[in-house]
């Protein structure tokens, strides 16, 4: 009897990205279907670079978060928590509080706008001159119109005081309060209450419901100018407000003012007002696309991202010609995220860093409890061949605004977030470590569908079943111990099923607390090690009660299909160099089917995860179902730390889909890391002056 035909499969760079739109059995080498906290850089998987905590906040209502940049000095956090207004200089670890601010407890966001004052009226007199002045930098805060905006300008701070104020009527704010503006004739015209703000052409440009303000010149706290000049006095666009945002480059930039349902282009560069009212295409529909958030809207590597209603959109001015009223959405590929995203989505937060762009998204939840990871150069050369690409979604926290850009002479990665204990938090991203406060980062990737017709393996005609074996898998950069589990399933049905379980021991060498190291000591640490590892064969490990989607949605049990993903979960710093999967070609039936014709009798249900069961009652569907258990462990750990006379106890509580023994390391991991926390705030600080001093 002849063998059958062996198949193999191989990748070994993943410079294409993660591809959930598509069946895995369609995806072509280049591609995987989905990665969770890894990052791809280079084509090559790895554990995503770790965050840390900088500091927790004040418990209440997380508004949001910005950077002041003074114009001498280290940059500040300003932080919004329940109207009220915290502030901390670099490195973040001790806030602050403006007393002399308070917005609204209940506003869902706070906006802010970095401007620049250099003039001033000399009195409140409606013409009084101006002053040339010392410049400043100037942080305008609004809270969406529910009460008078505050400033802050590095050492001052304080609510702006506005003049006599007039109902509009027929016009409401977005909370049905009736709707403002300042009086003509009022003693002062300060900056007026709104949401979404912007500087450009040295001017102050404020949202308030369908219209928007634009300061003096150079003077953010005065809007005279609209009074006395007798031209534009605010521009009006067809819906409320909800994002402002500036064309990216130096040439000429233009302000956007977005809607939910669309974007209107404004000439701001223009700087001489009476021009405003003579100038054609002054203000223009510029794209039928909107913007729901503010903070989504990020400007990165010269190109302009913001979220819409129904996704992500890049605008390039370089092909700005080209584009008239429609830009393609850019996230397709993310659609198992994507379709589980909550109807609101007007804080959605964006971030760029490097060659990252960040989107942290409200899947699942309320809060963004994913964050879309974009590389805009998988693998960069001299031509930038491969182009952007997505790594998948990051967890472990939910990001409410980011602060990315230059701190203290090096390009840093903030954001604040609003984690799943209720704590407010300020966490540091992208630490080198590849770890969570000194905790392993769990990590998964599923592949595309091997064997399947984009696979073009020699010998497999396309659409063929064949039968899985096993998997060989090659990690590089793996600096600790690492808990590993491979799992396979068949191409759009059934469940997976793991068919490796392993604890890689890797020592990270001898730089410890408790371990002498001299200037002659030879050895002090380890290179990271590497491993290639063979699964299980799938047919002979795989029992019989593993049916998965037999005989529900085929007759051949799971490790029998056209195509076969697979999934590999970490915990720990790893990077996946190549995964090669094997298998057997199935001979064909050239024979009809005898139930061609037969209708499917009784009850049939699959559960999330692609357990199937067969019943003549849903009743009994769903004890089959529920009698099967889900696949996870769950520990807890107590660990009690002492050390010069004090003692501190710490309380981990962890879970994983690998094995019990990482779900008890973890745990262990993250109550130690607590206890050594509790010690760091109960003993003094030791500052070392040398042994002879």
């Amino acid at each position: 009897m002849s063998q059958p035909a062996r198949l193999d499969d191989f990748d070994g760079l993943f410079f294409k990205g993660a591809k959930s739109d598509s069946d895995p059995g369609l995806l072509p080498k280049g591609f995987y279907w989905m990665a969770v906290n890894m990052i791809n850089t280079g084509g090559v998987l790895s554990t995503r670079p770790g965050y840390r905590c900088i500091v927790s906040l004040p418990d209440g209502n997380l508004q949001g978060a910005t950077f002041f940049r003074p114009r001498m000095g280290l940059e500040q956090v300003v932080v919004a928590i329940s109207g009220k207004i915290f502030v901390a200089e670099y490195p973040f670890h001790e806030f602050r509080l403006l007393d002399n601010i308070k917005l609204s407890e209940s506003a869902k966001q706070v906006f802010w706008c970095l401007t620049e004052q250099s003039v001033r009226r000399t009195s409140t007199e409606f013409a009084a001159p101006l002053k040339v002045v010392v410049p400043r930098k100037v942080l305008f805060i609004q809270d969406g119109g529910l009460t008078a905006p505050a400033w802050y300008d590095g050492s001052s701070s304080g609510g702006v005081r506005l003049g006599e104020l007039e109902v509009v009527p027929g016009l409401k704010n977005s909370d049905g309060s009736p709707y403002t503006q300042p009086a003509q004739g009022a003693d002062n015209f300060g900056t007026p209450t709104g949401g979404p703000m912007a500087w450009i052409g040295d001017r102050l440009w404020v949202a308030r419901g369908t219209y928007v303000y634009a300061s003096d010149i150079a003077n953010p706290f005065s809007f005279r100018e609209q009074q006395y000049l007798g031209t534009i006095s605010a521009f009006v666009l067809p819906d409320e407000v909800t994002a402002l945002a500036v064309t990216p480059g130096s040439d000429a930039p233009q302000l956007l003012a977005y809607t939910t349902t669309n974007c209107t282009l404004i000439r701001a560069s223009i700087r001489n007002r009476d021009l405003w009212a003579t100038t054609d295409d002054m203000q223009r529909e510029w794209l039928k696309i909107g913007c729901p958030s503010q903070r989504s809207v990020v400007n990165h590597v010269g190109q302009l991202s913001w979220f819409t209603n129904t996704g992500i959109v890049i605008y390039d001015s370089a092909v700005a010609a080209r584009h008239i009223s429609r830009i393609p959405v850019r996230d397709m590929e993310m659609i198992v995220s994507k379709s589980t995203l909550s109807p609101d989505l007007s804080l959605v937060a964006g971030g760029a860093f490097q060659q990252f762009l960040m989107m942290s998204v409200p899947a699942g939840d309320i809060y963004n409890t994913h964050t879309w990871v974009m590389n805009s150069a998988s693998i960069e050369t001299l031509n930038d061949e491969s182009g952007p690409s997505w790594c998948g979604y990051w967890i472990g926290t939910r990001p409410v605004e980011w602060l990315t850009g230059f701190v203290a002479g090096s390009e840093q990665c903030y954001y604040v977030s609003k984690d799943s204990d209720g704590a407010n938090r300020l966490w540091r991203a992208f630490e080198p470590d590849r770890k969570d406060n000194g905790c392993p980062i769990i990590w998964s990737v599923e592949t595309r569908g091997y064997f399947g017709a984009a696979s073009q393996v020699a010998g497999k005609p396309a659409g063929q079943d064949c039968q899985f074996r096993y998997v060989d898998l090659s990690l590089c950069g793996i600096s600790e111990d690492l808990d590993l589990a491979v799992f396979f399933a068949p191409g759009i049905r059934g469940s997976y099923h793991q068919i490796l379980t392993k604890r890689l021991a890797v020592e990270k060498g001898s730089l410890r607390y408790d371990v002498l190291l001299r200037a002659d000591t030879p050895v002090f640490a380890y290179k990271p090690q590497s491993r290639t590892l063979r699964t299980e064969d799938a047919p002979l490990e795989m029992s019989i009660e593993e049916t998965g989607g037999c005989p529900v949605e085929r007759e051949f049990l799971d490790y029998i299909d056209e195509s076969h993903q697979v999934m590999v979960v970490g915990s720990g710093v790893a990077t996946i160099r190549w995964i090669r999967a094997f298998g057997e070609l199935r001979t064909p039936d050239f024979s009809g089917d005898g139930k061609a014709c037969t209708d499917e009798t009784g009850v049939r249900g699959v559960r999330f995860d692609g357990f199937a069961a067969e019943g003549n009652t849903p009743e009994e569907v769903i004890s089959e179902l529920a009698s099967k258990g889900i696949q996870s462990y769950e520990a807890n750990a107590t660990v009690t730390a002492t050390q010069g006379g004090q003692s501190a106890v710490g309380v981990g509580h962890s879970e994983s889909v690998i094995s019990q023994d990482a779900a008890d390391r973890v745990a262990e991991i993250i109550a130690t890391r607590q206890a050594e926390h509790e010690l760091e705030n109960l003993l003094p600080k030791i500052i070392s002056a040398g042994e002879d001093l």
